[in-house]
């Protein structure tokens, strides 16, 4: 038993090394992370202006994510990978120059549109806030959206190094972005209130992008232009699934904080926190395995290697399902004492523990189902098909929202959750059935 545990790892040592410091870096940004909301509940509590500050992030992600964050990793990485592999240095940048730019474009105009329409879209997004409440929530947003502008370049600059496997400095960003927030949060909130952990997050964001360049090894010259090659169509063909596709999560939650608005002060809040406990597990184990395995996966579709590609699909499925399902029994089982020890006290009171505890229980769930999702998208993303997540990840929106809006009419904030389950569980099986017969 020992001997194959011990050649499983030394054949897997590249595997393990590369999933280690993803892991490593990931946990730092979480144990961060967990501070920023231990001094937010502290500081706020669960209250209409910590709920405005958590709603504001709703659009700006939404920009991110329909036109940079997840439609980049899907077509970015293979093309690349294509290039650098066949030695086309012009080429190669010639397309970041096209995709950092064209990204760019694209969300800055996105940006001056929800910057005008703020008002009107703040009486569809937070529909129960009091007037003072929306009026905070305009603002933050407003500020916010120069977030999607500072991750347009550091996304793409992390996707050079994630398929070049440079992985340590992919991570660390992500810790140093917490780090601003929680600078912000205590040295700016006395002067500023709110405003101040606003100023805090786009300091995060300009340290995020600083260590992407710091780490970035790939040279080549930036140029203002989109040059519209064979490639970088290429590009825009296979993101166009993924605009659609990859804010699922974003709209998801974009349909609970609407119904969470209408609950109760403090119920975005709450949804949140217990939101970021359960996907830290998630992001640890799930997306840095399946980041972890994307290049090996893409590269053995590119060589035909069917065999590989089953091979290391398999072995990072199994990896994945046993560790995030040890996670969420013990999340589920230590929820209340983490969300008392790590979060209460100050203005989060006891009734605020208790309902985050309890949607932390039921959103514990779905941290293996959600833990695979990952790894499984990013097998059709290696087979440059991003439309299959995309069909599955919409028919798991409607089925996650409508059961949400049915939960929290006698459930509350934890029949949010429920339906997040249920989402999860539909995209999840999808996802495996439909790739298990296409591989």
């Amino acid at each position: 038993m020992l001997a194959k545990i011990k050649e499983k790892f030394l054949t897997k040592k590249a595997f393990f090394k590369g999933s280690s410091v993803l892991a490593l870096t990931t946990l730092l940004s979480y144990i961060l992370g967990l501070l920023r909301d231990r001094v937010f509940a502290r500081t706020f509590g669960a209250a209409h202006i910590l709920d405005a500050y958590n709603a504001a992030f709703t659009l700006p992600d939404l920009i991110l994510n329909i036109f940079v964050a997840g439609a980049l990793t899907a077509a970015f990485v293979p093309i690349f990978s294509d290039l650098t592999s066949q030695r086309k240095f012009k080429e190669t940048g010639d397309f970041i120059n096209s995709v950092l730019n064209g990204s760019l474009l694209v969300v800055l105009l996105s940006g001056l549109a929800v910057f005008a329409l703020a008002p009107q879209l703040s009486n569809l997004i937070v529909p129960g806030f009091s007037p003072q409440a929306k009026e905070i929530f305009i603002n933050l947003t407003r500020l916010l959206l120069l977030s999607p502008l500072i991750f347009s370049v550091s996304n793409t600059l992390g996707n050079i190094l994630v398929a070049q496997e440079n992985f340590f400095w992919f991570g660390i960003s992500a810790a140093l972005y917490n780090l601003g927030i929680i600078a912000g949060a205590v040295f700016l909130t006395p002067y500023y209130g709110i405003y101040g952990v606003a100023i805090g997050t786009i300091a995060g964001a300009l340290l995020h992008l600083a260590t992407r360049v710091i780490g970035l090894k790939y040279r080549y010259r930036w140029r203002p232009v989109i040059n519209f090659s064979y490639d970088y169509r290429r590009f825009l063909k296979l993101i166009l699934p993924k605009v659609v596709g990859h804010p699922i999560e974003q709209l998801t939650f974009l349909g609970f904080t609407i119904i969470a608005s209408t609950i109760s002060a403090g119920s975005i809040a709450i949804l949140n926190f217990a939101r970021n406990f359960q996907s830290a597990p998630i992001n640890i184990i799930g997306a840095t395995f399946a980041l972890t395995a994307f290049p090996l996966l893409t590269r053995a579709v590119s060589a035909e290697d069917r065999k590989t590609f089953r091979k290391e699909l398999s072995f990072t499925f199994n990896a994945i399902l046993l560790i995030s399902a040890a996670a969420a029994v013990v999340i589920y089982f230590l929820r209340r004492p983490l969300i008392t020890i790590l979060l209460g006290g100050g203005a989060f009171n006891q009734t605020a523990i208790g309902l985050t505890a309890a949607t932390l229980g039921i959103f514990a769930l779905s941290i293996p189902t959600e833990s695979l999702s990952h790894l499984l998208a990013r097998g059709f993303y290696a087979k440059k098909d991003s439309l299959t997540p995309v069909l599955v990840g919409l028919g798991s929106l409607v089925i996650a929202v409508a059961s949400a809006w049915g939960f929290a009419k006698t459930l509350g904030v934890p029949g949010l959750a429920w339906g997040f389950f249920m989402g999860s569980i539909l995209k999840t099986a999808l996802l495996y059935a439909l790739l298990n017969n296409k591989s």
